[in-house]
């Protein structure tokens, strides 16, 4: 089973792909279905390692918009003739961006996991 450190992790890095490639207007996002599907996947990532994350962890963070996360995820696995494209770039480009630093805080928060590599 995957840690909490390394589901984090997840999310971090998935939050760094967004951010290099959301471009800055949607116009071009609605015209580049691959970039459509490149962010996408990874709000999905986000999506999926929010709602791996344990209990403990949520509660301990209700700053983090746990329940809008997994319920976006939700609604991408299981409802995607339904995807909103300009929610997914709305959320991409206003809400994530204030989600790295509370994701940050918890990963930076939780102690090492015992086989975890020390190096950056």
């Amino acid at each position: 089973m995957r840690s909490d450190r390394l589901r984090l992790l997840d999310i971090l890095d998935a939050l760094e792909v967004v951010a290099r490639y959301l471009p800055i207007d949607r116009a071009a996002f609605d015209r580049d279905p691959p970039l459509q599907s490149h962010v996408y996947r990874h709000v999905l990532i986000i999506g999926e390692a929010a709602w791996k994350v344990s209990q403990p962890v949520k509660q301990q963070n209700p700053q983090v918009p746990w329940r809008q996360i997994e319920g976006m995820r939700h609604i991408m696995v299981h409802d995607y003739f339904k995807v909103n494209w300009v929610r997914v770039f709305e959320t991409a480009r206003d809400d994530l961006p204030a989600l790295k630093p509370q994701i940050e805080a918890i990963f930076a928060a939780l102690p090492p996991d015992p086989d975890e590599d020390p190096s950056p």
